[in-house]
């Protein structure tokens, strides 16, 4: 009976080997909707096919794909929109981005934003922290005169970031050359260099819109620009820049002091705090907005006898206050009203060109003359590029002087030719 149970027990074990082998042989099912095959390229990649038939076309389609996963997938999903009779015949991969393309511009173009608006939002936001107040007043008043073209006027909408075009700029550049410069003084027509500078702060409003996503290439980069006239640049002599001196308005001299013995921008001056000037090591910390960094010049025994007179007569001089203040005893905003009685009182304000600036150039001009080198100069006005300050040297080269001054012509001495008058008169005695 044991031998029984024995013989029994063996064979129900043998059963279940059979029946486990008979499951772990069992073939796969096959896919009732397409098949899926690799092809291994010269290169080493392999990818991946998804075959199926289409009855609706009755033929043979394929989709290629990187991995055997997003095949099978792919073919599961075209199986169950069969079974659910959802089925439509898949478009290409360059149907799909065609479509991707068109969805993308339909959702681009119902929120592309006009020039106008993207433009103040640019300057407002991303320009006002990080550019010098010169350079930012540049992009407002260019953005003024956009305003009054790009903008709606007349029934018109105000002009999309997409819809400027470079024959559009051209009609702008057109229109802007005869309209006045400003709205105060003289009525000055628009140069090429303002022309220029429009251009150049419209390529750059452009180019945040290629990065924002609105534009996909900018439209007028590469555009050239007109040919700006070189106006010579005006300077004092040291005769007229004495007498400048001397018939100036009392709260001016220190500044005007400082402007001549150092080539400092307006700018630079006029932020000047007490705390940058040092008197024991006669030098100046003169922050430099419009490259954005600081530079230690040195400071003339004029310029310091005249700061420490003016700052003896105030009450009270604090290192945070400004060195430089106007005859109402605030900081300088604009010097241009003291400039203009400064000229006139020296007899100069009949002199075409003579601006505040034409100090800096003064002081490159003496500096040189006196034998001062080209890159000491560049390093005192605070140039990024030495070519700034050769043309400078450019127009003091006492080689080239020298070589016209001696340049003579051999002229003939003309030759006394006898009128018909005086050879009758001849003749006659």
């Amino acid at each position: 009976m044991d031998l029984t149970r024995a013989l029994l027990e063996r064979a129900a074990e043998r059963g279940n080997d059979m029946t486990s082998t008979k499951k772990e042989q069992r073939p796969k099912r096959r896919r009732r909707f397409g098949r899926v095959t690799s092809r291994k390229w010269p290169s080493g990649r392999r990818t991946w096919r998804a075959l199926w038939y289409c009855k609706d076309e009755r033929r043979r389609i394929s989709r290629s794909f990187d991995t055997q996963k997003e095949a099978t997938e792919f073919l599961a999903e075209l199986e169950r929109r069969v079974i659910t009779r959802t089925y439509e015949v898949p478009p290409t991969i360059t149907q799909a981005e065609h479509e991707d393309q068109e969805e993308r511009d339909a959702t681009r173009k119902s929120r592309v934003p006009t020039l106008i608006g993207y433009a103040e939002d640019i300057i407002d936001r991303r320009f006002e922290p990080v550019l010098a107040k010169g350079s930012l007043g540049v992009y407002r008043a260019a953005l003024r005169a956009w305003k009054d073209f790009f903008g709606a006027r007349r029934g018109r909408r105000a002009v999309r970031l997409d819809k400027v075009t470079p024959a559009m700029w051209l009609d702008y550049r057109a229109w802007r050359a005869k309209s006045r410069n400003s709205n105060y003084g003289e009525k000055t027509t628009v140069s090429n260099r303002t022309l220029n500078a429009d251009q150049q702060c419209v390529v750059r409003i452009l180019n945040e819109a290629v990065l924002d996503g609105h534009l996909d290439t900018n439209p007028l980069a590469g555009m050239k620009k007109l040919r700006e006239t070189r106006r010579p640049r005006r300077y004092l002599t040291k005769q007229e820049l004495g007498r400048l001196i001397a018939n100036c308005p009392e709260h001016f001299r220190p500044l005007l002091l400082m402007a001549i013995y150092t080539g400092a921008r307006k700018g630079e001056l006029t932020r000047l705090r007490w705390s940058d000037i040092d008197f024991t090591g006669a030098k100046i910390s003169l922050y430099r907005p419009k490259t954005g960094n600081a530079d230690w010049i040195d400071l003339h025994p004029a310029v310091a006898t005249e700061l420490i007179r003016m700052r003896d007569a105030r009450e009270k001089v604090r290192p945070d206050d400004h060195v430089f203040l106007s005859c109402r005893g605030t900081p300088y905003v604009e010097i241009r009203r003291s400039w203009d009685l400064a000229l006139k009182a020296a007899g100069l304000d009949g002199r075409e060109g003579l601006t505040p600036h034409s100090l800096r150039h003064s002081f490159a001009v003496h500096f040189l003359e006196g034998g001062g080198a080209v890159t000491d100069l560049q390093q005192q006005l605070g140039h990024a590029e030495l070519a700034t300050t050769q043309i400078y040297a450019a127009g003091l080269s006492e080689r080239r002087r020298a070589t016209v001054m001696a340049l003579d012509f051999e002229i003939p001495k003309p030759r006394l030719v006898e009128t018909a008058s005086s050879s009758q008169t001849k003749t006659g005695t």
